[in-house]
């Protein structure tokens, strides 16, 4: 916090307590609750709201983060196993949901396996080496271009 802050007189101490945790933590925090008299303590002040406010949303990009990380850990997990299973009943299919990259000229595309088709964006194909194509502008095999998450192409994964 800004070393200025402790020119505003008239700070109180309050007890927070976090919502939404397993272990609830009670937090002190310093409220101001002097109203700013000139135009240095309303710049005093609203630096400090402001540094206030970059942490807030540090803390909450955080637990976004930490949340996002988690759904996608389920999904390619449960993805991974659909895939194995597909593979003892010898059926080269990709799963409805699967989300693969490619790469092309320094730009990542995302296609999405949906409704019988393969999506880039709103552009739909019919098959993995179409969409490649579409992408690159060039001839190439769909099988080797896309890959999931993990690295792995869909020829690895679903051929190999």
């Amino acid at each position: 916090m800004p070393n200025d802050i402790k020119k505003v007189k008239a700070v109180e101490e309050v007890k927070c307590v976090a919502l939404g945790e397993d272990l609830a933590e009670v937090e002190v925090v310093k409220v101001i609750n002097k109203q700013p008299q000139n135009t240095d303590e309303k710049v005093v002040m609203l630096e400090a709201r402001v540094f206030d406010l970059g942490n807030a949303l540090d803390s909450m990009f955080t637990m976004v983060k930490a949340l996002q990380d988690d759904r996608n850990e389920e999904r390619n997990n449960k993805l991974a196993g659909i895939i194995e299973a597909k593979k003892k009943d010898n059926k080269v299919e990709i799963p409805e949901g699967t989300v693969l990259t490619g790469k092309t000229k320094g730009l990542s595309y995302f296609l999405h396996v949906k409704d019988g088709g393969f999506y880039v964006g709103i552009t739909r194909y019919d098959s993995l080496s179409a969409a490649a194509i579409g992408v690159s502008g060039v001839r190439r095999s769909g099988w080797t271009f896309w890959a999931l998450p993990d690295g792995r192409t869909v020829k690895e994964v679903f051929k190999g």
